[in-house]
C-alpha cells in the first residue's frame, strides 16, 4: 500500500553505463557469429552453417540480417537516448525490407530472386526453399525492424511498443530453443520450415540486449528497478525460465522412459512446476515484507513526524512521531482526513492549497514565510514547519508530508533576534557616549535608542527626589504617543523607589498579576504587559534617577536580557559621570571659582584668540588692568572670608559695566583684567569710567556690614603697547602701577619709552646675526617613567649665547621672533639639530616644542619628513609638542595638519594643556598621543585642592581617552608621590634634572 517516491534515474549513470555495455558487447558478439556464418556459405564449411549435421542452416540473409542488427546495437550503446540515429534507422529499414518481401513470398508462393542473390545453396532441398530464410526467422526479423522504427526518443509509448515487439521476438526464438531441448520441430504447419539453432539463440541474445537499450523506461523498469521488486524478479527471473523446462523435459524423459503413461508425465510435470512456481512466488512474497519492515522501521525510527496523504486528502500512512506529536493512537490517523490535524482558520486555504500542490512535480516547504500552526487531539496548537514532496506510484498521486515542531527553533530565533537589538541599542549607547555633548542630549537620544534599536514600546528615564519622595520624567520616547504623554501611575513610581533603594533592577514581567493597582489600567490598555526598572548608578553611588524600559509581551525579560540591559543602564550612568566630571573640569580649570569669572587660562587663551583676530582683521584690541585700592586692608579687617565677598562684589560691578563681547577675568588675588576687543581708545576709557563710578557705589555684605572701594586700572593697546601677551599684560599693569604710585581711583593709557623701540630693532638685528653665527643651542631635560623613574625621553630645549650679554632666556627672544617671522627658520634649525641628536640614540623619545606660527606654515609636514629623512631619525622616537591655543586658531586646519604629521610616524603631544580653551568635543578628534600638563597646576597640586581635582581629572580624562599624560615642572617629591599615586605616566622638572647639554644628558640617560 505504501507508495515510493522513485528517483529520477536518468541522474544515476552507474547502471546506464551497465547497460550499454551489455548492448554494445552483445552487438559485438552478434556481429561476430554472423560473420562466422557468412564466410561459412562463402567457403562451403557446414559446421558453420548449420552446426551439427541434421540441424538447419542459417542462411546467408539471415546472417547479413544479423550484422545489421549487431551494427545497430552497437551504436545504439553509443549515442545519446534523446537523438535519432539515421544509420540505424537505415539498417532497420534494410531488415523490415528482407524480412518483409520474404513473408510474401511465402504468403504468395512466388520468388523474387533475393534467396540466393549473393551464395546459392545448394544443399537444400527444392521442396524447403533453397537460400530462404525460415518463416519463423523472417517473423522475427520483420519485428526487430519494426521496433526499431518505432522507438522514438521522446515518447513513452514508443518505448512500450519497442518492448512489446521484443518481448515478441523472444518468444518466437525462445519457442525454437525449446523446441530443440524437447527435440520436436517448432510448428507443425506446412508452409513454415524449422529455424535454425543458433539462428534462434542469436534472436533471444539479440532481444534481451534491445531490452537494455531503454531499460529505464517501459515494462522494462521494473526489472532493472534497484527497489525491492526488481532485486526480487532480477533474483527469481532464472528459476521461471528454468522450472517449466526442465519439468517439462524430466516428465517427457519418464514418459519416453516408460517409468510412467504420458496423462501422469504431464500431471507430475504440472504438480512440479506449481511447487517450484508457489516457491518463487513465497520468496518474493517474503522479500516484499521483509522491505516493507525496513521501511516501516525506518519510518518509524524518523525523529521527523510523517503522513503520506493521498489526492483526497486521506493520511494513507503516518509514521510513530506523527502519532506522538499530534496524541493519537498508533494507527488512527490512517484514514484520517489531514484537515483534521490543523485549526480551523487555517482548513479552507489549506485545501485549495492540497489541491494545487498535487499538480506540482517540486519540493516545497508549506506556509513559508508565514506562521502556521498544527492542531494535537487535545485541542492544543503548536507552530509547525511542513515539507512537502510528491510522491506518483501505481496507485495514484501522493504527498509525503515531514512535519517538524519548531515551537522551541521560534522561540529560540526571537530570543536571539530580541537579544540583537539590545546589542544594537549597546552599541548606539557606546556611539552617543562619544558624540553626546550635554547631559539632555544624551539622555532624550538614549530613550529613543532604546525604543527604536530594541523594539521596545517606550523608555524612560526618571528622576527620584528623596525629599519630596516624587517621581519626575526627565526624558522619554514611545512609539504611541499616548505612553509619552502620559503620569507615571502609583505602581511604577513603587517600582523606581524600590530600584533606587535597593541599587538592583526590579522587574515586573506581568502586569496581570498586580490588578491591584487600578492606576495600571491605562498602561494594560495600551499593551504594556511587562516593565523593568535599572538604577543608574556610578561606582555604586547613585545618581538619583532611572531608565524604565516596557514591553508589549508578558514574560518578555529573561535573564539573558536583563544582563545585557543592565550594561546599557551601566553605559548610560557611566556616560552622564563622565559629562558631568567634564563640565566640571570645564569650570575648574577655565572659571575663578570665589567669583565664577573666567580665570588666567581662560583669559589667556581668549586674549591669544583676539590678537589672531584682530591681526587677520588689521584690528584693534585693548586691555583694562584693574587692582583693587587697599584690599590687603579690606582682607586683613574682614578675613578671607568677607575678602571673597568683596571680590564678588567688585566682579560684579565691572560685569555690568562692559558688554556681551567682552571678558571679565580675575588674574589672581585682587587683580582683574578686562578684554575689551575691538574698542577705540575713546570707547575704552568710557569703559574705564564707568567702572571707577560703580565702584563708588558703597558695598553692603551679607552680614550688613557696609565699605566703599576703589580701583586702579591701566590700559594696553594692541599692538601698539605689546605684540604679544604678555607684553600687552605687562603694559598695562606697568600704566595701572603707575596710576597706584599717584594714588589710585584713576585709570592710565600705556605710554611706552622712546628708547624702547630702538631696543626691539637692536633684539631683531642680534636674533638675525645669531641664527647665521651659530649662537643658538639645545639643551636637554629628561622626561622619566614615573613607574619606574627611568628616563624614557629627553626635551629639547633652545638658548641664545649672546656674545655680549651671555645666556638669554627664550622668553625674552621668542615673542620677537613670532612676531617678525625669525621663528620659522629658528625652529626648523632645532628640529634639525633635536633629530641629529635623537637619530645617535634609537629608542629614546626626542621632544621638540612647535610655535604657534611655526605649526600654521603651509609646508610643516614637508619639512618635518626632509628632516627625517636627512637625519636617518625614526619617526616612532620624535614627539612634536604643540599648544592648545595654537590649535584652536583654526581647528580644521588643525586637525588636517595632525594627521598628516601621525601619517608620517611621529607622535604628537598636547602641550600646557588646561592652560587653553580646547573643548573636550575638539579633543577626542585630535590625533595626539600624550597629554602634557601645564606647570602651573603641578605647582600647587599639594596645597591647592582646585589643582589637585583638576589634575587628578585630566590624568583620569586622559587615560579614558587612550593617552598618556606627563607632568612638567615636578620640582618636589610630594608631587612626585602624588603623581605616582595617581596612574600619572611620566614626568619632567628639577627633581629629576635641569636642562644640561646634550652629552651630559645622554650620560645621566644611561645610569
Amino acid at each position: 500500500m505504501l507508495g515510493v517516491n522513485y528517483p529520477d534515474k536518468t541522474a544515476d549513470a552507474g547502471p546506464q553505463d551497465i547497460y550499454r555495455r551489455i548492448v554494445k558487447q552483445v552487438g559485438g558478439v552478434i556481429i561476430a557469429i554472423s560473420t562466422l556464418v557468412l564466410l561459412s556459405w562463402v567457403f562451403d564449411i557446414e559446421a558453420g552453417k548449420r552446426i551439427l549435421p541434421n540441424f538447419e542452416s542459417m542462411k546467408f540473409n539471415t546472417a547479413l540480417c544479423f550484422i545489421a542488427c549487431g551494427f545497430i546495437l552497437s551504436r545504439k550503446a553509443s549515442a545519446a537516448a534523446s537523438t535519432r540515429d539515421p544509420i540505424a534507422a537505415s539498417l532497420a529499414l534494410f531488415i523490415l525490407v528482407v524480412s518483409g518481401l520474404t513473408l510474401f513470398e511465402y504468403g504468395s508462393g512466388w520468388r523474387l530472386g533475393i534467396d540466393n542473390l549473393v551464395i546459392s545453396d545448394t544443399t537444400t532441398p527444392p521442396e524447403n526453399w533453397p537460400g530462404r530464410m525460415s518463416a519463423g526467422t523472417a517473423l522475427c526479423f520483420s519485428l526487430v525492424g519494426a521496433a526499431w522504427l518505432a522507438i522514438a526518443p521522446s515518447r513513452r509509448r514508443s518505448i512500450m511498443v519497442f518492448q512489446l515487439l521484443t518481448f515478441a521476438v523472444i518468444l518466437i526464438s525462445g519457442a525454437a530453443l525449446i523446441g530443440y531441448v524437447f527435440g520436436v520441430q517448432q510448428f507443425r504447419l506446412s508452409v513454415f520450415s524449422t529455424m535454425a539453432l543458433h539462428t534462434a539463440a542469436l534472436f533471444v541474445l539479440c532481444g534481451v540486449a534491445m531490452l537494455f537499450v531503454r531499460a529505464e523506461d517501459g515494462p522494462m523498469s521494473s526489472a532493472v528497478s534497484p527497489y525491492v521488486g526488481g532485486r526480487s524478479l532480477r533474483r527469481l527471473m532464472p528459476f521461471i525460465i528454468v522450472t517449466p523446462v526442465l519439468a517439462g523435459w524430466l516428465s517427457m524423459q519418464g514418459v519416453a522412459a516408460g517409468y510412467y503413461a504420458e496423462a501422469f508425465g504431464f500431471a507430475l510435470g504440472s504438480l512440479s512446476s506449481i511447487l517450484v512456481l508457489g516457491f518463487v512466488g513465497w520468496l518474493g512474497a517474503d522479500a516484499l515484507n521483509r522491505e516493507e519492515e525496513r521501511f516501516r522501521s525506518t519510518i518509524d525510527s524518523s525523529p521527523v513526524a510523517a503522513i503520506m496523504i493521498d489526492e483526497n486528502g486521506i493520511i494513507g500512512m503516518a509514521n510513530q512521531r506523527a502519532h506522538s506529536l499530534f496524541l493519537y493512537p498508533a494507527r488512527e490517523l490512517v484514514d484520517m482526513q489531514v484537515e483534521n490535524l490543523m485549526p480551523d482558520r487555517f482548513r479552507q486555504n489549506r485545501m485549495g492549497f492540497r489541491r494545487e500542490y498535487l499538480h506540482c512535480s517540486e519540493q516545497r516547504i508549506a506556509e513559508k514565510g508565514r506562521e502556521f500552526f498544527a492542531l494535537r487531539q487535545d485541542g492544543t496548537e503548536f507552530r509547525a514547519e511542513i515539507a512537502l514532496n510528491p510522491v506518483q506510484t501505481a496507485d495514484g498521486r501522493y504527498v509525503m508530508a515531514a512535519i517538524m515542531d519548531i515551537t522551541e527553533r521560534v522561540e529560540a530565533e526571537q530570543k536571539i533576534l530580541s537579544l540583537n537589538r539590545i546589542h544594537k541599542v549597546l552599541s548606539g549607547i557606546n556611539m552617543l557616549i562619544v558624540r553626546a555633548q550635554t547631559r539632555d542630549a544624551l539622555c532624550d537620544e538614549a530613550t529613543r535608542i532604546a525604543v527604536e534599536e530594541g523594539d521596545l514600546p517606550a523608555a524612560l528615564l526618571v528622576e527620584y527626589n528623596r525629599e519630596s519622595d516624587q517621581c519626575k520624567i526627565l526624558h522619554s520616547h514611545a512609539t504611541d504617543k499616548r505612553l509619552q504623554a502620559r503620569r507615571l501611575s502609583g505602581f511604577e513610581t513603587d517600582t523606581i523607589r524600590e530600584c533606587l533603594q535597593s541599587h538592583h533592577a526590579v522587574v515586573c514581567n506581568d502586569l496581570a498579576e498586580h490588578h491591584g493597582h487600578g492606576d495600571l489600567q491605562g498602561l494594560v490598555d495600551l499593551g504594556i504587559r511587562a516593565l523593568v526598572a535599572f538604577p543608574l548608578t556610578s561606582q555604586d553611588v547613585s545618581l538619583g534617577a532611572a531608565l524604565v524600559l516596557y514591553r508589549h509581551d508578558s514574560f518578555s525579560f529573561d535573564q539573558a536580557e536583563m544582563k545585557l540591559l543592565h550594561e546599557v543602564a551601566g553605559d548610560i550612568s557611566f556616560a552622564i559621570t563622565n559629562l558631568e566630571k567634564s563640565q566640571r573640569l570645564e569650570y575648574l580649570t577655565h572659571f575663578d571659582r570665589v567669583t565664577d569669572l573666567p580665570n588666567r587660562l581662560l583669559l589667556t587663551d581668549r586674549l591669544q584668540q583676539a590678537m589672531f583676530q584682530a591681526d587677520s582683521q588689521q584690528g584693534i584690541l585693548s586691555i583694562l588692568y584693574v587692582d583693587i585700592d587697599r584690599f590687603k586692608q579690606v582682607n586683613d579687617s574682614l578675613g578671607h572670608t568677607g575678602g571673597d565677598a568683596v571680590l564678588r562684589q567688585v566682579a560684579k560691578l565691572i560685569s555690568s559695566c562692559v558688554g556681551k563681547a567682552d571678558t571679565v577675568s580675575r588674574w589672581g588675588g585682587d587683580e582683574f583684567i578686562v578684554l575689551l576687543p575691538g574698542k577705540s581708545a575713546a570707547d575704552v576709557s568710557a569703559i574705564a569710567n564707568g567702572i571707577a563710578d560703580a565702584l563708588h557705589s558703597v558695598i553692603v555684605l551679607h552680614d550688613g556690614q557696609e565699605l566703599f572701594v576703589s580701583c586702579s586700572m591701566g590700559i594696553a593697546e594692541y599692538p601698539r603697547n605689546g605684540t604679544d601677551m604678555d607684553a600687552m599684560i605687562n603694559s598695562a599693569k606697568s600704566a595701572m602701577t603707575i596710576i597706584k604710585e599717584l594714588g589710585g581711583n584713576d585709570y592710565q593709557h600705556f605710554v611706552p619709552r622712546i628708547e624702547g623701540a630702538d631696543d626691539g630693532l637692536a633684539m631683531e638685528t642680534s636674533l638675525r646675526h645669531g641664527l647665521v653665527q651659530g649662537q643658538f643651542q639645545l639643551y636637554y631635560q629628561h622626561q622619566i617613567n614615573i613607574a619606574t623613574r627611568q628616563v624614557v625621553g629627553l626635551e629639547a630645549l633652545l638658548r641664545w649665547h649672546h656674545p655680549t650679554q651671555g645666556m638669554i632666556a627664550p622668553d625674552r627672544f621668542i615673542p620677537l621672533a613670532e612676531k617678525t617671522g625669525l621663528i620659522i627658520p629658528i625652529g626648523e634649525w632645532v628640529l634639525r639639530e633635536a633629530c641629529l641628536k635623537g637619530a645617535a640614540v634609537p629608542g629614546l623619545k626626542m621632544a621638540v616644542n612647535l610655535s604657534a606660527r611655526q605649526f600654521h606654515q603651509d609646508n610643516l609636514v614637508a619639512v618635518v619628513q626632509q628632516i627625517l629623512e636627512e637625519t636617518e631619525m625614526t619617526p616612532a622616537d620624535l614627539e612634536l609638542e604643540i599648544t592648545e591655543s595654537a590649535l584652536m586658531y583654526d581647528v580644521e586646519s588643525a586637525i588636517i595638519t595632525m594627521t598628516e604629521l601621525a601619517n608620517l610616524g611621529v607622535n604628537i603631544s598636547l602641550d600646557d594643556f588646561g592652560t587653553g580653551y580646547s573643548s573636550l568635543s575638539y579633543l577626542k578628534r585630535f590625533p595626539i598621543n600624550t597629554l602634557k600638563i601645564d606647570k602651573s597646576f603641578i605647582a600647587e597640586v599639594t596645597t591647592d585642592p582646585d589643582s589637585k581635582v583638576i589634575v587628578n581629572t585630566i590624568i583620569a580624562m586622559a587615560h579614558s581617552l587612550g593617552l598618556k599624560v606627563i607632568a612638567e615642572g615636578v620640582e618636589f617629591e610630594e608631587q612626585y608621590l602624588m603623581l605616582l599615586n595617581r596612574d600619572c605616566d611620566q614626568a619632567q622638572g628639577y627633581l629629576f634634572s635641569r636642562p644640561v647639554p646634550h652629552q651630559e644628558a645622554i650620560g645621566i640617560a644611561r645610569l
